[in-house]
């Protein structure tokens, strides 16, 4: 009975080692040659690349369950075959396609659920931004930015990445519009605050930053800011 019982003991362990393992072999690359096999299968279908997008996703394990009308906007929001990878990549790497993705694009409204899909990148790639992984927080928030342009949260986060990176002239361009669209918000920044945080000291540095980009790329502040 003992032997039995230590048996299964070991069965579990390896199935559990074996899983582990499967997981790790499922990184970035992989994700990505496996989306491009599919990719390619649809060549001289007559397609058009947003056709063959959607396609892929479609018949991929987990994305064919999640309602047709939000893999569309994803597709049409993210636009490129490299950004719609990067997108599957990360959702992937990270183990949010499991429970988290599927829950949130059933949401009867699509705009809704990229709201929040956007919203988790916003919050990873801040994560990435802290841990002075600057590239790779660039390339997600990128990604949010692309699934919610006209909000607040997803540019202002994108332009204190390239602010960190010393890229100015890429970060004013940004502090100029997510700036304008805070002001103009109806919830002037909470969104932007984790707890412990005040909505107006973090608009402050975001001009500050703001501030600091135009003078070190040559350009005179506004008189608003001055």
């Amino acid at each position: 009975m003992e032997s039995a019982w230590l048996l299964l003991v070991f069965l579990a362990v390896m199935f559990a080692a074996y899983r582990l393992a499967t997981r790790r072999l499922a990184g970035p690359q992989t994700i990505v040659h496996d989306l491009l096999r599919h990719y390619h299968a649809f060549e001289g279908a007559g397609h058009s690349e947003q056709e063959r997008l959607l396609r892929v996703l479609m018949q991929r394990r987990g994305w064919n369950k999640m309602p047709h009308p939000f893999l569309v906007e994803v597709v049409k929001r993210l636009r490129t075959k490299e950004d719609v990878f990067r997108f599957v990549s990360v959702v992937e790497g990270y183990q949010f396609d499991r429970k988290q993705l599927p829950a949130i694009a059933r949401k009867p409204d699509p705009e809704a659920a990229l709201r929040e899909v956007a919203e988790w990148l916003t919050d990873f790639g801040g994560r990435m931004q802290r841990e002075n992984r600057f590239k790779e927080a660039e390339f997600v928030q990128k990604l949010a930015l692309a699934l919610q342009p006209d909000r607040y949260t997803t540019r202002l986060p994108l332009a204190v990445t390239y602010y960190r990176m010393g890229r100015y002239a890429e970060a004013i361009p940004l502090f100029e519009q997510g700036l304008s669209q805070l002001k103009t918000s109806a919830d002037r920044g909470a969104s932007l605050t984790g707890p412990g945080e005040n909505a107006k000291e973090l608009t402050a540095n975001y001009e500050e930053m703001y501030e600091t980009s135009l003078k070190a790329a040559g350009n005179k502040p506004p008189s608003s800011m001055k």
